[in-house]
């Protein structure tokens, strides 16, 4: 009887332990699909808490359960909540263990995603693009067209906006048409010389910021176009107007032209040499019209005497007067070794980035 009794109570425990590992699984998988509902229908912060629900559950499942027969599903699937939950400080160790531990290939190309999303996120376009090579590949239209979109993404950061278009292109992500559109305008953006070609862009983001109010990316798109294209009436306000247009829109013809425009404007002031240097380094094309103009009317001036090389003390003064009269606190000051003959000295963004 004892025995008998022993045996019941080991087939109890067991029985409820399975249940229990199942439930957990069950339940993570079911957060995990309403998320990607919710992703489909751009509800994107009510899908990053179904994500992060469903990394929870695969947890359990992974610390209580590690070597069950679905162990290697709920280690593939906490990896990829996390990173689609924004989690990615959290993410680097589940994806440590799911990339070693996971053989199944279509796992593999889950976990593969979220290495990616958590490498462009911090930044590493190199790993980003080496985690999505098998995801492109996809026999998976899903995955693939998830990891299409995450390389629209780097493509973006590394202002390849041709290369972005195409891969939102191609995938159905439901971000994808709105990144796609504002991609192309980007690109416009990025070919622009004047103000007067940002102006079919400026009708072209309100347009879909009307139809898709949603789109985060095209309304700091727009609030950037509009310091721009804002006519500046003080030499203090010209210079870093320009900077916009070269730091966080990446339109160096145009920035060209209004650093140009700056100098042109404010002759005698303590910008024009330095706005000129400045637009040598986005116009190569233009350095002797511009670097004859620097040595025959600003010979004197410390950014002139810095650009060929010659050590000056008024150079910090200049870099201070004008941090000053730009709300800086400080300005990145370039050491001038004696003879020293370097690129235009350029100083650090100072309008809005990405």
């Amino acid at each position: 009887m004892i025995w008998r009794r022993s045996l019941m109570i080991l087939a109890t425990t067991a029985t409820a332990s399975g249940c229990a590992y199942y439930n957990s699984m069950w339940s993570a998988e079911r957060h995990a699909k309403e998320a990607r509902r919710l992703e489909q229908r751009g509800r994107s912060s009510e899908a990053r808490a179904e994500w992060t629900q469903a990394a929870s559950k695969a947890q359990i499942v992974t610390l209580r359960h590690p070597h069950s027969r679905w162990a290697d599903d709920a280690l593939a699937l906490r990896a990829e909540a996390l990173a689609r939950s924004g989690a990615c400080r959290d993410a680097a160790e589940p994806l440590a263990q799911a990339r070693t531990a996971v053989r199944d290939a279509s796992r593999r190309e889950r976990v593969d995603l979220a290495a990616a999303e958590c490498a462009l996120a911090s930044g590493d376009l190199v790993e980003a693009d080496a985690a999505l090579t098998a995801p492109l590949a996809s026999r998976d239209a899903d995955r693939r067209s998830r990891a299409e979109y995450i390389a629209g993404q780097v493509a973006t950061v590394r202002t390849d906006y041709d290369g972005a278009v195409e891969h939102f292109n191609r995938s159905h992500v439901a971000s994808a048409r709105r990144s796609a559109l504002v991609g192309q305008q980007r690109l416009r953006i990025a070919r622009a010389r004047t103000t007067t070609d940002l102006t079919p862009v400026v009708s072209e983001l309100t347009q879909l910021l009307r139809t898709e109010p949603e789109t985060d990316e095209a309304a700091h798109l727009l609030e950037l176009l509009t310091k721009v294209m804002t006519v500046a009436e003080t030499p203090a306000a010209r210079f870093p107007v320009a900077e916009v247009a070269r730091d966080s829109l990446h339109a160096p013809a145009l920035a060209g032209e209004l650093f140009l425009d700056a100098a042109a404007r404010d002759a005698g002031s303590l910008y024009a040499p330095k706005a000129l240097i400045a637009a040598l380094a986005v116009l190569p094309d233009r350095r002797d019209s511009i670097v004859a103009v620097l040595d025959s009317r600003y010979t004197e001036s410390p950014y002139a005497r810095a650009f060929h090389g010659e050590s000056s003390v008024a150079y910090a003064a200049a870099e201070d007067s004008l941090g000053r009269a730009l709300g800086v606190a400080t300005v990145r000051t370039i050491a001038v070794p004696t003879r020293a003959r370097f690129g235009a000295p350029r100083s650090g963004p100072r309008g809005p980035l990405p």
